[in-house]
């Protein structure tokens, strides 16, 4: 693969995982793993980004984000009812239960902040307007929720210097950012940093590369955007099927752009015409990304 330095790419696919709804893929520089889940099958996937070999777990279903923690071996995921530890394959500590008796409801997407804090969201299994909140995991394992009124919880991602965390509620059909103060871990000033009412697809997850720049997969668009700091669409990447659903940088030196995708929603037609739906996707656009946040245990 040749990397771009600029201007539009495709990309190539890496992993033919067949996921039915792969999501959340997220770099363990530690580990050299790209780590990611299959939500409806409760799968946890690790694929080493030297030799792509591919390995997966089976978890109670729905699992519905992964992360790296401060404990070697051990991640934290969001699922069905909250947050918990898994390690070896199987979840050993449950951390937060917010959602035990909204069987209605389920997390959704989420990532560690600077200081070690998980924020995750939420979304009703119909989609419920207004039926889901933004919560925070503090190490000391207190949780707060910090935003109601959310429909689909999905990318969430802090600035460089951490004063600025990006957050999308998919069917705003934006990009909002947050004033962000990295001691306290609260959010505030709450406004639209990039329109994307006039593109393909809905926001879905996203990621913030070294420069600032905010890379967003585009669910029902086939493609990733990447937004410069201003909030000015400046660079897209193309993907061969269209329920496009998370981005990362992975790798030794955090160039590859690793993209995640889904087969939701996709006909018996359509699946057949898309055998790459559900695959895990790669490019190399030119920039560089960061190393992940560790939730701290």
């Amino acid at each position: 693969m040749t990397p771009r330095t600029g201007g539009d790419l495709t990309a190539e696919p890496w992993l033919p995982v067949s996921g039915v709804h792969c999501e959340g893929v997220v770099w363990d520089d530690a580990a050299g793993l790209v780590r990611f889940v299959d939500i409806p099958r409760g799968r946890l996937f690790e694929a080493d980004v030297a030799t792509g070999a591919v390995s997966f777990a089976d978890l109670p279903a729905p699992v519905t984000a992964v992360h790296p923690t401060s404990r070697p071996g051990t991640v934290l995921v969001a699922d069905g009812v909250g947050m918990a530890l898994a390690a070896h394959g199987e979840l050993v500590e449950r951390l937060a239960s917010p959602l035990a008796d909204r069987p209605e409801i389920r997390m959704n997407d989420g990532n560690v902040d600077p200081a070690g804090r998980y924020f995750a969201g939420s979304m009703a299994y119909d989609a419920a307007p207004g039926a889901a909140s933004l919560y925070r995991l503090d190490p000391d394992r207190s949780l707060r929720t910090v935003l109601t009124g959310v429909t689909i919880a999905n990318g969430l991602d802090w600035s460089p210097d951490a004063a600025l965390c990006y957050f999308v509620d998919s069917p705003t059909r934006r990009v909002d950012v947050f004033d962000y103060d990295v001691t306290t871990g609260e959010l505030s000033g709450r406004r639209v940093f990039a329109d994307t009412s006039a593109l393909p697809g809905v926001p879905d997850g996203l990621t913030v590369d070294a420069e600032g720049g905010v890379w967003v997969a585009f669910y029902g668009g086939s493609r990733v955007c990447r937004f410069g700091p201003g909030g000015a669409l400046d660079r897209t990447v193309t993907v061969p099927v269209p329920q496009v659903t998370s981005c990362c940088f992975a790798g030794p030196g955090l160039d590859l752009l690793v993209i995640s995708t889904s087969t939701e929603g996709l006909s018996p037609d359509e699946l057949r015409d898309l055998p790459g739906a559900g695959a895990i996707f790669q490019a190399e656009p030119g920039c560089r990304g960061r190393l992940p946040n560790r939730f701290v245990i």
